[in-house]
Protein backbone atom coordinates (compact mmCIF):
# COMPACT_ATOMS: atom_id res chain seq x y z
CA UNK A 1 0.00 0.00 0.00
CA UNK A 2 1.18 3.54 -0.80
CA UNK A 3 0.09 7.00 0.18
CA UNK A 4 -3.64 7.65 -0.06
CA UNK A 5 -4.42 10.21 -2.76
CA UNK A 6 -7.88 11.51 -3.63
CA UNK A 7 -8.31 12.94 -7.12
CA UNK A 8 -11.04 15.47 -7.87
CA UNK A 9 -12.45 16.73 -11.15
CA UNK A 10 -15.69 17.98 -12.65
CA UNK A 11 -17.71 17.63 -15.82
CA UNK A 12 -20.29 20.02 -17.20
CA UNK A 13 -18.78 23.41 -16.57
CA UNK A 14 -19.49 24.74 -20.08
CA UNK A 15 -22.91 23.36 -21.16
CA UNK A 16 -26.01 25.53 -21.37
CA UNK A 17 -28.18 22.83 -19.81
CA UNK A 18 -28.01 20.29 -17.02
CA UNK A 19 -25.95 19.99 -13.84
CA UNK A 20 -22.28 20.27 -13.10
CA UNK A 21 -20.93 17.02 -11.62
CA UNK A 22 -17.93 16.60 -9.37
CA UNK A 23 -16.19 13.29 -8.76
CA UNK A 24 -13.72 12.12 -6.14
CA UNK A 25 -11.72 8.92 -6.58
CA UNK A 26 -9.34 7.48 -3.96
CA UNK A 27 -6.24 5.38 -4.54
CA UNK A 28 -4.23 3.64 -1.85
CA UNK A 29 -1.37 2.90 -4.24
CA UNK A 30 -2.12 -0.81 -4.40
CA UNK A 31 -0.86 -2.91 -7.30
CA UNK A 32 -4.40 -3.22 -8.70
CA UNK A 33 -4.93 0.54 -8.56
CA UNK A 34 -1.60 1.19 -10.30
CA UNK A 35 -2.47 -1.31 -13.02
CA UNK A 36 -5.83 0.33 -13.73
CA UNK A 37 -4.47 3.88 -13.48
CA UNK A 38 -1.81 3.05 -16.08
CA UNK A 39 -4.68 2.80 -18.62
CA UNK A 40 -6.32 6.08 -17.58
CA UNK A 41 -6.16 9.35 -19.54
CA UNK A 42 -8.02 12.64 -19.34
CA UNK A 43 -11.66 11.96 -20.27
CA UNK A 44 -11.53 14.54 -23.06
CA UNK A 45 -9.04 12.51 -25.12
CA UNK A 46 -10.94 9.21 -24.82
CA UNK A 47 -13.79 7.91 -26.94
CA UNK A 48 -17.17 7.33 -25.30
CA UNK A 49 -16.55 3.57 -25.47
CA UNK A 50 -13.11 3.90 -23.81
CA UNK A 51 -14.55 6.15 -21.09
CA UNK A 52 -17.35 3.69 -20.38
CA UNK A 53 -14.91 0.77 -20.09
CA UNK A 54 -12.64 2.71 -17.72
CA UNK A 55 -15.64 4.03 -15.74
CA UNK A 56 -16.63 0.44 -14.95
CA UNK A 57 -13.06 -0.52 -13.99
CA UNK A 58 -12.72 2.53 -11.73
CA UNK A 59 -16.12 2.36 -10.04
CA UNK A 60 -15.79 -1.37 -9.38
CA UNK A 61 -12.25 -1.18 -7.93
CA UNK A 62 -11.77 2.25 -6.29
CA UNK A 63 -13.63 4.10 -3.54
CA UNK A 64 -15.43 6.98 -5.30
CA UNK A 65 -18.20 9.53 -4.88
CA UNK A 66 -20.02 12.04 -7.06
CA UNK A 67 -22.09 15.12 -6.39
CA UNK A 68 -24.24 17.08 -8.84
CA UNK A 69 -25.38 20.71 -8.65
CA UNK A 70 -28.35 21.69 -10.77
CA UNK A 71 -28.86 24.55 -13.20
CA UNK A 72 -30.90 26.60 -10.73
CA UNK A 73 -28.01 26.74 -8.26
CA UNK A 74 -25.61 27.56 -11.11
CA UNK A 75 -27.88 30.41 -12.24
CA UNK A 76 -28.15 31.79 -8.71
CA UNK A 77 -24.54 31.51 -7.49
CA UNK A 78 -22.51 31.24 -10.70
CA UNK A 79 -20.44 28.52 -12.29
CA UNK A 80 -17.25 29.24 -10.35
CA UNK A 81 -18.85 28.81 -6.92
CA UNK A 82 -20.77 25.76 -8.21
CA UNK A 83 -17.56 24.21 -9.57
CA UNK A 84 -15.75 24.48 -6.24
CA UNK A 85 -18.75 23.33 -4.22
CA UNK A 86 -19.34 20.25 -6.37
CA UNK A 87 -15.71 19.20 -5.84
CA UNK A 88 -15.92 19.82 -2.09
CA UNK A 89 -19.15 17.86 -1.72
CA UNK A 90 -17.93 14.82 -3.68
CA UNK A 91 -14.71 14.91 -1.66
CA UNK A 92 -16.56 15.11 1.67
CA UNK A 93 -18.77 12.15 0.72
CA UNK A 94 -15.74 10.04 -0.10
CA UNK A 95 -13.61 11.10 2.87
CA UNK A 96 -16.37 10.16 5.31
CA UNK A 97 -15.28 6.59 4.49
CA UNK A 98 -11.57 7.27 5.03
CA UNK A 99 -9.86 7.59 8.40
CA UNK A 100 -6.25 7.66 7.15
CA UNK A 101 -3.99 10.54 6.13
CA UNK A 102 -4.58 11.58 2.55
CA UNK A 103 -3.57 14.09 -0.10
CA UNK A 104 -6.27 15.93 -2.06
CA UNK A 105 -5.45 16.88 -5.64
CA UNK A 106 -7.72 18.53 -8.18
CA UNK A 107 -7.72 19.85 -11.67
CA UNK A 108 -7.29 23.64 -11.65
CA UNK A 109 -10.23 25.92 -10.84
CA UNK A 110 -9.41 29.63 -11.10
CA UNK A 111 -10.11 31.54 -7.90
CA UNK A 112 -10.98 28.35 -6.02
CA UNK A 113 -9.57 29.58 -2.70
CA UNK A 114 -12.16 32.38 -2.71
CA UNK A 115 -15.02 29.85 -2.76
CA UNK A 116 -13.68 27.03 -0.59
CA UNK A 117 -15.77 26.44 2.52
CA UNK A 118 -13.84 23.51 3.92
CA UNK A 119 -10.79 23.29 6.17
CA UNK A 120 -9.40 20.55 3.94
CA UNK A 121 -6.36 21.53 1.92
CA UNK A 122 -6.95 20.86 -1.76
CA UNK A 123 -4.01 21.32 -4.14
CA UNK A 124 -5.09 22.56 -7.56
CA UNK A 125 -2.99 21.82 -10.66
CA UNK A 126 -3.27 23.21 -14.18
CA UNK A 127 -3.71 20.20 -16.49
CA UNK A 128 -3.93 18.12 -13.31
CA UNK A 129 -5.21 15.06 -15.16
CA UNK A 130 -1.81 14.90 -16.88
CA UNK A 131 0.10 15.20 -13.60
CA UNK A 132 -1.96 12.77 -11.47
CA UNK A 133 -3.64 9.72 -12.99
CA UNK A 134 -6.13 9.77 -10.11
CA UNK A 135 -7.39 13.18 -11.29
CA UNK A 136 -7.84 11.69 -14.78
CA UNK A 137 -9.79 8.84 -13.16
CA UNK A 138 -12.05 11.38 -11.46
CA UNK A 139 -12.52 13.18 -14.79
CA UNK A 140 -13.76 9.91 -16.33
CA UNK A 141 -16.17 9.21 -13.47
CA UNK A 142 -17.57 12.76 -13.58
CA UNK A 143 -17.94 12.76 -17.38
CA UNK A 144 -19.63 9.36 -17.71
CA UNK A 145 -21.89 9.99 -14.72
CA UNK A 146 -22.99 13.35 -16.14
CA UNK A 147 -23.45 11.97 -19.66
CA UNK A 148 -25.72 9.28 -18.22
CA UNK A 149 -27.78 11.93 -16.40
CA UNK A 150 -28.25 13.82 -19.69
CA UNK A 151 -29.18 10.64 -21.55
CA UNK A 152 -31.91 10.08 -18.94
CA UNK A 153 -33.03 13.72 -19.20
CA UNK A 154 -33.38 13.21 -22.96
CA UNK A 155 -36.31 10.90 -22.21
CA UNK A 156 -38.05 13.73 -20.35
CA UNK A 157 -37.16 16.50 -22.83
CA UNK A 158 -36.72 14.78 -26.22
CA UNK A 159 -37.16 18.00 -28.25
CA UNK A 160 -33.67 19.14 -27.25
CA UNK A 161 -31.80 15.92 -28.16
CA UNK A 162 -29.66 15.88 -25.00
CA UNK A 163 -28.63 12.34 -25.87
CA UNK A 164 -26.46 13.74 -28.67
CA UNK A 165 -24.85 16.94 -27.28
CA UNK A 166 -25.19 16.40 -23.48
CA UNK A 167 -26.34 19.98 -22.95
CA UNK A 168 -23.52 21.78 -24.78
CA UNK A 169 -24.42 24.79 -26.92
CA UNK A 170 -24.26 23.15 -30.34
CA UNK A 171 -25.94 24.76 -33.33
CA UNK A 172 -28.66 22.09 -33.28
CA UNK A 173 -29.25 22.55 -29.54
CA UNK A 174 -29.48 26.35 -29.80
CA UNK A 175 -31.93 25.99 -32.70
CA UNK A 176 -34.12 23.75 -30.54
CA UNK A 177 -34.07 26.31 -27.71
CA UNK A 178 -35.13 29.05 -30.16
CA UNK A 179 -37.94 26.84 -31.43
CA UNK A 180 -39.25 25.41 -28.12
CA UNK A 181 -37.94 27.88 -25.56
CA UNK A 182 -35.72 26.86 -22.63
CA UNK A 183 -36.58 23.71 -20.68
CA UNK A 184 -36.57 23.58 -16.86
CA UNK A 185 -32.99 22.25 -16.93
CA UNK A 186 -31.48 25.03 -19.05
CA UNK A 187 -29.06 27.47 -17.44
CA UNK A 188 -30.74 30.84 -18.03
CA UNK A 189 -27.57 32.71 -17.07
CA UNK A 190 -25.68 30.91 -19.87
CA UNK A 191 -28.35 31.33 -22.54
CA UNK A 192 -28.04 35.11 -22.63
CA UNK A 193 -24.62 34.56 -24.26
CA UNK A 194 -26.20 32.59 -27.11
CA UNK A 195 -29.72 33.83 -27.75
Amino acid sequence: MGKIIVGLDEAGRGPVAGPIVGAAVLTDGSRLHKKILAKVKDSKVLTAKQRQHLFILITENFPWAVHAIDNKFIDRYGIQASNVLVLEKSCQQLLSLCSSEYLLVSDYVGGAKKYLTTEQVISFYKHGENKFKIIAAASIVAKVYRDNLLINLHQKYPDYNFIQHKGYGTKQHLSAIKKYGPSPIHRRSFLKNYL
